[in-house]
């Protein structure tokens, strides 16, 4: 055999490893994960029903044939919880992966880069008669998001929509696109017509987004962040119209309350339709089989369901009516139409983000979540699955007063700090809507739950209420045990159309009695 000549013979090694090595040995495209988060969305809030059996976790007369869609096809989880009652902290143990107690922004509203970490004891106003001192809520993402993880990774990252976590917004957290430093303000009554809640725009550049870095050949992680179905609620012209020829809105006496619920069924199939759109684009660009698309909201909401009210509280509260909230997710290894019991909160999606990315090693230190991809890809539930302790803490005073909650398994221990020595403990088995205290039955169990409460609470580097040395001795304790204080004392951010139930009474506010 005649030899080959040097030069070409270097020329062969040199291109010998750039050949094409077959598809079983190239590695796989990392997933993408769309992440659609809506707000102020009840655990009943879709046509799906969270628990099969159980009629009323689920609103029937909704039209949302996408998310329908997106159960026949993935997973639906039945104990799904938000880390918070409301927004803000919610999306802060999100992004960060922590409990309301490790990143201490436990409370709403509008604090930004002031609130450092450094926390003082509120006094003067109406905290100044009030039973408990409160910690000052923080505001201000200061952690480690999942953009900045997913980026790390070599995603492509964006977040459109709301963000309310301040620091800076999305693009000083690891976001390379996103609208910005936005809040509840950004979405106003006067959104355009065909626009409602800004959720078709959102859409448009979460497409966008896609279509261009699928072009690019880049994995992507893209947050889309509804202000639907937050207050002051929105839809089509043609959609609420609809709606309003539905004659099981005729069961709603009060002509105010009846208004709420016919736009709120029909913002949550203009809603839908966005959603649709997503999916459409996936299918479209053959990227349905290589990527997540994750369902929930950032926390749960007591609104009209027919005859059901199958949950007590309201938002802002850690009644099961705030923290349960829908969770569906689809994608590549999980069974279509499957079902999961496990309790998961909003705290694992960043490890479990993490997880379906490869990117594990990338987490920081003092994570609380933890992945359920095990769970996704249907794994069997083990004795630590089922027996994982949740926290939530809430030690301020705006709408709910103080407490925190502990749930391990089927088993709830709400802890309210204007009653420190009462304990409160609820099956929720039997008793989803928690109206029997079952504190009494097992006293040993009750404290051992009590302990880990505070346990946990205090490991994380919680800041807790303390006792009010000059409290008005008739100022007004919320009472749990009372089942006609039900924390129905609607939610703040409210007004117009969508404002709280004709005649309901704002309880459980510390106020001076008249």
């Amino acid at each position: 055999m005649p030899k080959l000549p040097r030069l070409t013979l270097l020329l062969l090694l040199i291109g010998a490893p750039c050949a094409r090595a077959p598809a079983a040995e190239r590695p796989a495209q990392p997933p993408n994960i769309v992440f659609i988060l809506i707000d102020d969305m009840p655990w009943f809030g879709t046509p799906v029903r969270m628990s099969p059996d159980l009629p009323e976790s689920a609103m029937a007369f909704r039209h949302m044939p996408n998310v329908e869609k997106l159960a026949a096809q993935g997973m639906t989880f039945r104990n799904a919880y938000a880390a918070a009652g409301m927004c803000g902290p919610s999306r802060c143990s999100i992004q960060t992966g922590m409990m309301t107690a490790r990143h201490l922004y436990s409370g709403n509203g509008s604090f930004g880069e002031k609130t450092n970490g450094t926390v003082e004891y509120l006094s003067r106003g109406q905290d100044a008669a009030r039973p408990l001192l409160q910690p000052e809520p923080q505001g201000n993402l200061r952690f480690p998001s999942i953009g900045d993880l997913c980026k790390s990774a070599g995603y492509a990252t964006a977040h459109f929509g709301k963000w309310h976590l301040y620091g800076g917004g999305p693009a000083k957290h690891g976001y390379d696109e996103s609208d910005g430093d936005t809040d509840n303000k950004t979405s106003r009554p006067d959104d355009p017509p065909d626009d409602p809640k800004l959720m078709f725009s959102i859409t448009r550049r979460s497409v966008d987004f896609i279509e261009r870095h699928v072009k690019a050949g880049r994995p992507f992680f893209v947050q889309v962040s509804h202000y639907a179905t937050h207050a002051r609620y929105q839809a089509t012209k043609k959609t609420r119209e609809r709606y309003e020829k539905n004659p099981v809105f005729a069961k709603i006496a009060h002509p105010r309350d009846r208004q709420n619920a016919i736009l709120g069924a029909a913002m949550v199939e203009d809603l839908d339709t966005t959603i649709g759109q997503l999916l459409q684009t996936l299918d479209t660009l053959g990227l349905t089989e290589n990527t997540y698309v994750v369902f929930t909201a950032d926390n749960g909401y007591r609104t009209w369901n027919e005859s059901h009210d199958p949950l007590r509280g309201a938002k802002w509260w850690l009644w099961e009516n705030a923290i349960r909230v829908p969770l569906i997710v689809r994608g590549p290894g999980i069974p279509a139409a499957s079902r999961s019991i496990v309790n998961v909160v909003g705290y694992d999606f960043l490890p479990t983000f993490a997880d379906l990315a490869g990117a594990t090693a990338r987490l920081g230190p003092n994570i609380d979540g933890v992945s359920f991809k095990r769970l996704l890809f249907g794994g069997q539930p083990t004795e630590p699955d089922l027996t994982r302790p949740l926290y939530f803490h809430y030690p301020h005073y705006r709408v709910a007063p103080p407490a925190s909650a502990l749930i391990v398994g089927d088993t709830k221990l709400m802890h309210w700090y204007e009653w420190p020595d009462q304990r409160f403990v609820y099956d929720l088995t039997r008793d989803l809507g928690e109206k029997h205290n079952v504190a009494a039955a097992d006293p040993a169990r009750t404290a051992q739950l009590q302990r880990q409460l505070m346990d946990g609470l205090k490991t994380a580097g919680a800041y807790f209420p303390k006792p009010n040395p000059n409290a008005d001795p008739k100022a007004k304790r919320y009472d749990p045990a009372n089942l006609a204080d039900q924390g129905e004392s609607g939610d703040p951010e409210a007004a117009g159309a969508d404002a709280p139930p004709a005649g309901a009474k704002k309880h459980g506010q510390a106020k001076k009695k008249s």
